[in-house]
């Protein structure tokens, strides 16, 4: 019932459906020896995407990997969390911890036997905390160091890992930018603009923002642009940096005065006017910006261009796998009900489990309970396996990306409609 997301009340209504005898009231027993087989496989299963990680970086022991932290509640109110660590070159999960600060000791400073608390302080450095955790072991659990920390605009984590020198003086960490993340702070950086000019004119007597000036549509449209432009030039900071002012020049182009030098020329140019030219067509400006607010708007993409920031996201590895192990967890534990350590650990486990080796991972942890998966039990895994794997493959299709992007943006001009 875990693996669904489901519990006891779930259970007896399964069963008395089914005509089955109910199940125990005390579930205590039997979740321990579940989640003793779930971890057993969890540990397998991560030991063997360590290997693959490790092959997969050439043979080499130093690694880069994701980090995320989430938590049951929102707010750091939460009393249970969890950190994900995946690998950047396979996305599959590499080491987990969860974190409960719920406490069923009537002292609180004194706590009893069976109390499953293994965190105190406040929830966001459960992350913190983790992160180091996993960070300090790695070497004596599967005899690799993550040398390359991929994370978000939170860098706690990041700095307690630099400032515990985790793999002593001579191995440092370096800290690697998602470029989901980085790309959304054009759109912050360019608000901010907006919001400081609020009321001010630019030497053109008009304010920044405004009809064909610096909207919201505008913000959304050159963040887009400014994340195509990294992620289209991951082999070169060069050209990445290029191609982020051909953004500006491009918006400074008018019929008068084009500024297309940095466009890129080939045959499957995003630029219309270079795209024109190969064609020996004439092409007319239509959505250029005042020179007044581009040049208002320079500083940000100096700052965004700053080689020091691009040099992170030369990798091109992001956040997502740590999202969907996050994404699944909380879908077999719910969040809407709080529940306690041991829980949380076994939905944790069967997930990274299921992430990192199918479906098919639920008849190890059967085996590991001495219990023989029968026939049906073995086709209806390989069964799921299969069309996950098809679903993937259709998702992965530019077709369906593409319908995937006009359903987003008829959602968004919907959401800024109203």
């Amino acid at each position: 019932m875990r693996c669904i997301g489901k519990g006891a009340e779930s259970a007896r209504m399964f069963c008395g459906i089914m005509n089955l005898p109910p199940p125990p009231t005390k579930f205590s027993k039997y979740n321990h020896i579940l989640l003793q087989a779930t971890r057993k496989t969890c540990e397998h299963s991560m030991a063997e995407a360590v290997r693959e990680a490790v092959d997969e970086n050439d043979g080499k022991r130093d690694l880069s990997v994701a980090v995320d932290g989430s938590w049951q509640k929102r707010g750091f109110s939460s009393k249970n969390g969890l950190v994900t660590v995946t690998s950047v070159d396979t996305g599959k999960v590499i080491d987990v911890e969860v974190f409960s600060k719920h406490c069923i000791c009537p002292n609180k400073t004194k706590h009893l036997q069976n109390c499953k608390i293994n965190f105190e302080g406040y929830s966001g450095k459960m992350k913190v905390a983790g992160a180091l955790s996993i960070f300090q072991r790695s070497q004596s659990l599967y005899n690799v160091r993550y040398t390359k920390y991929l994370g978000d605009g939170d860098s706690k984590a990041f700095t307690s890992i630099v400032e515990n020198k985790v793999y002593g003086d001579h191995c440092s960490v370096e800290k690697l930018e998602w470029i989901g993340h980085v790309m959304k702070r054009m759109g912050t950086h360019l608000r901010s603009l907006k919001t400081k000019m609020r009321g001010q004119k630019l030497s053109d007597g008009k304010p920044l923002c405004g009809r064909n000036r610096l909207t919201e549509a505008e913000i959304d449209r050159l963040q887009a642009y400014y994340g195509l432009a990294i992620r289209r030039n991951l082999s070169s900071m060069k050209d990445m940096q290029q191609a982020i002012w051909a953004i500006l020049l491009h918006k400074l182009s008018t019929d008068e005065k084009f500024q297309h030098g940095f466009c890129p020329s080939d045959t499957d140019t995003w630029c219309k006017f270079k795209k024109a030219e190969l064609l020996g067509e004439t092409y007319h400006h239509k959505n250029s910006l005042p020179v007044d607010v581009v040049e208002a708007m320079r500083p940000v993409f100096r700052e965004l261009a700053n080689p020091e920031l691009l040099k992170k996201c030369l990798h091109g590895g992001t956040q997502n796998p740590n999202e969907s192990v996050n994404n699944v967890i909380w879908s077999r534990v719910r969040k809407k009900k709080f529940v306690q350590l041991e829980v949380l650990s076994l939905g944790t486990y069967d997930t990274v489990s299921s992430f990192n080796m199918g479906n098919v991972s639920k008849l190890e942890i059967l085996r590991k309970m001495c219990i023989e998966p029968a026939d049906y039990t073995v086709q209806a895994m390989e069964c799921l396996d299969k069309q996950r794997l098809l679903r993937a493959k259709y998702y992965c299709l530019q077709k369906t990306k593409e319908v995937r992007k006009e359903k987003d943006l008829k959602e968004r001009k919907k959401i800024m409609s109203y």
